[in-house]
């Protein structure tokens, strides 16, 4: 793919871009010089440096747990280590400690079958 001419320049040789109304001008007055011997430079609409506006990866995984239930239960009473074990031996996360992960857990009510969801997310993603 090419690079893109800027709005409002034209192509006068491979890589050289000049303004449309500096050379209407130009051709309309004849006192002028056609061109001027040195082009400016074109404009560029690359960014100068990586923004700063994504979160890096931190290596973290976060965790969200939701229990979808007939009846809800005390929130005190909703224990997810079993899954978060489970998920440690099967290899999809490195560790349970603070460090490597974070939880969140939910429960909502559902009229049928009962379940739990488990997604993994990376630190840096969906806003975490």
């Amino acid at each position: 793919m090419g690079t893109a001419i800027p709005a409002g320049y034209v192509e006068v040789r491979k890589g050289v871009y000049e303004r449309i109304d500096v050379i209407q001008r130009a051709f309309l007055d004849r006192k002028s010089p056609v061109r001027n011997p040195k082009p400016k430079r074109p404009v560029l609409n690359e960014p100068l440096a990586k923004g700063n506006g994504k979160k890096e990866d931190t290596g973290r995984i976060h965790i969200r747990l939701t229990a979808r239930r007939k009846r809800l239960i005390d929130p005190d009473n909703l224990i997810f280590k079993y899954h978060i074990d489970c998920l440690r031996y099967a290899g999809a996360i490195p560790d349970d400690r603070e460090g490597d992960v974070t939880i969140e857990t939910h429960q909502e009510k559902t009229r049928g079958q009962e379940e739990t969801l488990i997604e993994l997310f990376r630190h840096g993603t969906m806003g975490i």
